[in-house]
């Protein structure tokens, strides 16, 4: 994403007040610096020694030489580095100095972990192993695995395990975390779900509830000042944090700020996925630094997920080992192109073409954008959302309904069946004007006078509801549970159209017009799937000209990571579609992000 150009004029045009002599010649690296900030970066490499000269001594800029480069940072990022390198340097010294539970021996949790694989039926890896003895003989521990990795898993076992050697703190001490409300809830569900494996955890299971990293050090929304801090540590012994990816530099460095050195911590989260979306790269800096010093981290690499001769699987690992280069390691597999006739055909990476006949079996053509949105939204509507609708109104979601644990699978099934996903926001081609064309043809079905569709529909207010539609929540609603990112779906309760969403254990209905903020849910970015998993995705690729790219700096919404991101969200196939030249420019464009976090 660019900071605007108004943006840019406002601080140049801040500059000029402050420093009549400011030298213009500078203004198109200082636009760089600003876009590169806003794209995650905390600085941009200079090569230039004249325009280093020309910088110094303007205090809104930090200069750092290198042996290999010269590093122009914004001094508020450039403090917010150094606050981190001296955060986590101290965390890690006393970690070390930090004597492991000598009481604890090998011998006591490989026992305890073979009793509770035969209890849970679940049968670990030995890396998986390994980590859950680490991560109890060291009161610190990074976790990091892809999709499927069985991440949390891991972290069942090592509760269960403190709570079988007495070592388990009280549940008032014990912090589950993750950067969004939705993140924090599926961490809670996923762990509750597999504590629910074990023999008489019952007092276990239930009070483990997550939240959000703000709302554990009780940030205010609006000054950004956290009530934990250095003054005020968190009154945690065990805190655990999920999707660490997605902490920027500034909320880990409070984070870091407000835990005391006894604390035992938890890092869970892929390194490949998606960056957080506010500055720096934290979980690679800190896997990074970890690796360096041999010691707290703990890498999971066997996929439990999917087949790992899956063709998206195989496809997904060699773009996961082109991250540790700077180069590509081997070629990229190619998805099989079909058309929508083979769609039922077995391969599980497909792209498939519009039914041109004028096209050539078998070969992707350039010159055109296969599957415009005029031709995209009726496909999808008779292929996809039309046979969910009537899968979700045969089902039975009275209330007494809603409690049978068999409902909440079904609806589950439903939900996560298939996810239809694509890169943009804004735009022609971005998710809300995709969403608005998808609702207003299925509206144009539904209301038709021959329409022999049978699913009940309600215009409310300014929004068109259909039965069986799928919905996701925008913003927090803490009193009800719901959070921004849940999905839910619209039914029909004693008549009346309803929005139903599962909240830990059971299935919940609300009236559509007490909803907090919600959007229809046939698409999602990428960046709002993170996290989840479905049995199919469909990732839609719009054109080369609808995408912003700085080509110069390499930045870009489109890269090699999100495309990652979104097939592994997939669990059985994964479905292409659009723009070809699109997928192959993703698959090019990839850098890490420049911080210079250094930690020796």
């Amino acid at each position: 994403m660019k900071v605007s150009d108004e943006k840019i004029q406002t601080f140049l045009h801040s500059l000029y007040n402050l420093f009549p002599n400011w030298d213009t010649s500078l203004q198109d690296t200082i636009a760089s610096l600003l876009v590169q900030s806003q794209s995650g970066d905390l600085y941009l490499p200079i090569t230039d020694d004249t325009t280093i000269d020309k910088l110094k001594g303007y205090f809104p800029f930090v200069i750092e030489k290198t042996d290999n480069e010269n590093r122009l940072y914004l001094q508020k990022s450039h403090s917010e580095k150094n606050k981190f390198e001296s955060l986590l340097s101290t965390f890690l010294h006393h970690k070390t100095i930090q004597k492991k539970n000598a009481m604890i021996t090998s011998d006591q949790i490989t026992k305890i972990v073979n009793a509770l694989e035969s209890e849970s039926k679940i049968t670990l890896a030995e890396e998986q192993r390994v980590t859950i003895s680490d991560a109890i003989t060291s009161n610190f521990r990074v976790i990091s695995g892809g999709p499927g990795t069985g991440k949390t898993t891991v972290v069942s076992f090592i509760l269960m395990a403190f709570e079988r050697l007495n070592l388990l703190p009280t549940f008032e001490r014990i912090a589950l975390v993750a950067p969004t409300g939705r993140a924090s809830q599926r961490l809670t569900e996923s762990i509750q779900r597999n504590l629910e494996k074990f023999s008489g955890n019952s007092h276990v299971t239930s009070n483990f509830r997550g939240q959000t990293i703000h709302h554990l050090l009780k940030i205010n929304p609006l000054t950004g000042e956290a009530k934990f801090g250095e003054k005020r540590y968190l009154p945690y012994d065990l805190i655990i944090m999920d999707e660490t990816s997605m902490v920027d530099l500034k909320l880990m460095n409070l984070f870091f700020s407000a835990i005391h050195f006894d604390t035992h911590i938890i890092f869970l989260g892929d390194p490949n996925q998606l960056p957080s979306v506010g500055q720096g790269e934290v979980l690679t800096d800190l896997i990074t630094t970890l690796k360096n010093k041999k010691e707290f981290l703990s890498e999971l690499t066997s996929n439990h997920r999917f087949s790992n001769d899956s063709e998206f699987s195989v496809f997904a690992e060699i773009v996961k080992q082109s991250f540790d280069t700077n180069g590509g390691t081997k070629p990229f597999p190619k998805p099989k192109v079909i058309t929508t006739q083979e769609l039922n055909l077995k391969h599980d990476f497909v792209w498939v073409q519009g039914d041109q006949k004028t096209k050539v079996p078998n070969e992707i053509h350039h010159e055109i954008l296969d599957w415009n949105l005029e031709s995209l939204v009726p496909y999808l509507w008779e292929s996809f959302y039309l046979p969910t609708a009537n899968a979700a109104s045969k089902l039975n979601w009275e209330p007494n309904a809603l409690k049978d644990p068999k409902n909440k699978i079904s609806f589950e099934s439903i939900v996560n069946e298939y996810r239809c996903l694509t890169i943009l926001r804004n735009g022609y081609f971005g998710i809300e004007a995709i969403q608005n064309q998808i609702l207003s043809y299925a509206k144009k079905q539904l209301t038709n006078p021959k329409n022999e569709l049978y699913l009940k529909y309600r215009q409310l207010s300014k929004s068109f509801y259909f039965e069986g539609m799928p919905i996701i929540i925008q913003s927090n609603d803490q009193m009800r549970k719901l959070f921004n990112g849940d999905i839910g779906l619209v039914v029909s309760i004693n008549s009346e159209l309803r929005a139903v969403f599962p909240i830990e254990d059971r299935l919940y209905s609300f009236a559509l017009d007490t909803l907090p903020d919600h959007e229809p849910a046939f698409f999602l970015t990428v960046h709002k799937s993170q996290g989840s998993e479905y049995k199919s995705i469909l990732l839609y690729l719009p054109p080369m000209n609808a995408l912003d790219v700085d080509a110069e700096n390499n930045l870009s919404i489109l890269n090699r990571r999100i495309l990652y991101t979104a097939i592994t969200r997939a669990k059985e196939r994964v479905i292409l579609m659009g723009d070809f030249q699109t997928w192959e420019f993703g698959l090019r464009s990839f850098r890490k992000r420049y911080t210079g976090i250094h930690i020796p």
